[in-house]
């Protein structure tokens, strides 16, 4: 485009200006004058159109576009006495040339986010890993503790006598119980570090803060998965999120992706994909999941936003 640009300026077909124009009768000066107003012109509107170009951004496309106009129809006012102005395809090479940066600037804006998501899920799966590694190590104690009951009561059994004997086999009931427990929590844990594909996708809504039909679609790999609503409900928003649905699954990103996919073209926020909301009906998310994971899975249809309910009313 550039190139481009410079060709027309060297064919003389960037700017108009007349061949003659009344000054003086010396048309070799009259000439001189007329090119280097062009020369002027092209020189400060190239200078403006490069300021602008390093400052294009996905938010400000439309603003630069109009900019751009209104510096050429400047020029061409401060120069009407001498009848010059821009070639309709010079400008349009600029307008061109600011396209590209548009779309150059918003592929890096994606490339930028898709890195920070890739960092997010690092951070989170090195946060699930600790908890998978916490849970397995208080399941083993839990463990020991009861099988070192379990054997003390065994040994208290034998030295029993018979109304003794009674009470300590329901002990052992108990205890025996309780380890079971232990060990299936531990082998759930080790199951799930090893499966890392396993997780929870979670639909939330948060009407205080972004309104109806505004909800969040996201992932989590967590033991307990609402600890990820907990935290997205922190002090970045004024209202705790209320969750209509917990669904776990066997590949709960191949999941989040394929909704995400889905909705695509409802995203609240276009350019910046780490933002999981999306302006839908909230039976378009459940019938969706049902068609994908073919389970009619449980959802709670009515937001409770008891925070933001009971603060309408103090408000009023």
């Amino acid at each position: 485009i550039r190139e481009e640009q410079k060709e027309l300026i060297k064919k003389n077909r960037a700017i108009s200006f007349p061949n003659q124009i009344k000054i003086t009768d010396d048309i070799t000066y009259v000439k001189r004058i007329l090119s280097g107003q062009a020369k002027l012109m092209l020189k400060a509107f190239n200078t403006e159109c490069d300021a602008l170009m390093g400052l294009v951004k996905p938010s400000n496309y439309a603003k630069i576009l109009e900019r751009i106009n209104k510096t050429a129809t400047d020029l061409e006012k401060s120069s009407i006495a001498l009848k010059c102005s821009f070639e309709i395809d010079y400008i349009k090479l600029k307008y061109t040339e600011c396209e590209l940066q548009y779309q150059f600037k918003l592929k890096h804006e994606e490339e930028r986010t898709e890195q920070a998501l890739i960092r997010e899920q690092i951070r989170e799966e090195q946060k699930v890993i600790k908890e998978y590694e916490r849970a397995i190590a208080e399941s083993e104690k839990e463990e020991r503790i009861y099988r070192d009951a379990l054997v003390k009561v065994r040994s208290e059994l034998n030295n029993a006598n018979e109304s003794q004997k009674t009470e300590l086999k329901q002990k052992i009931e108990i205890l025996e119980m309780q380890l079971k427990e232990a060990e299936a929590k531990g082998l759930r844990a080790k199951s799930l570090a090893e499966q890392t594909k396993k997780g929870h996708v979670y639909i939330i809504s948060n009407i205080g803060s972004f309104g109806e039909n505004v909800y969040k679609i996201g992932l989590t790999r967590r033991l307990d998965p609402s600890e990820r609503v907990k935290e997205l409900s922190g002090a970045s928003v004024p209202f705790p999120f209320d969750v209509h649905a917990i669904i776990y699954n066997n590949d709960a990103p191949a999941l989040e992706s394929q909704l995400h996919k889905a909705f695509s073209h409802m995203r609240v926020n276009k350019i910046n994909r780490r933002k999981e909301f999306f302006n839908v009906n909230l039976d378009e998310i459940k019938n969706k999941i049902i068609d994908i994971t073919g389970n009619e899975e449980d959802f709670k249809m009515t937001a409770a936003a008891e925070n933001y309910y009971e603060s309408l009313k103090l408000s009023s």
